[in-house]
């Protein structure tokens, strides 16, 4: 029995830092902003560069659905814990379909913010939110 206590507690040991390093990366950040954007050349491909606002924590992937003719776009944290920067991206590309007409970063608990807008005469992207202060 005492054999294998030190293996036990090294198994125990390494599930839980395996844990502390993924589990972050499964969080929403709510704090990311729109830096710029480029629309390719056939217009199926709009490309975002973000920033996040927060002091910790970098992006590391983006969902996009589109319901609709909007896109909602929610980020998720980096692998690693507070301030891993594992995998980080700040740039993603997001696949708008003729419908689209409205591109919004996902804010949490209170309404997404709108930061994308198509003109519909001239099918012309334009950034509609500010950068915050």
């Amino acid at each position: 029995m005492k054999k294998w206590m030190p293996v036990f507690l090294a198994f125990l040991i390494g599930a839980v830092a395996g844990m502390l390093f993924v589990l972050p990366g499964f969080q929403k950040r709510t704090d990311v902003f729109l830096q710029d954007f480029s629309v390719s050349g056939d217009g199926a491909t709009v490309t975002v560069e973000t920033f996040s606002l927060g002091s910790m924590g970098y992006i590391r992937a983006m969902e996009a659905k589109q319901t609709g003719d909007e896109i909602h776009c929610s980020f998720y944290r980096c692998l690693g814990g507070l301030n891993s920067s594992f995998g980080a991206k700040n740039r993603f590309e997001i696949q708008v379909g003729d419908s689209a007409e409205s591109i919004y970063f996902h804010r949490g608990t209170s309404p997404d913010q709108l930061v994308l807008a198509r003109d519909a005469e001239t099918g012309v992207w334009t950034s509609v939110s500010p950068l915050p202060q």
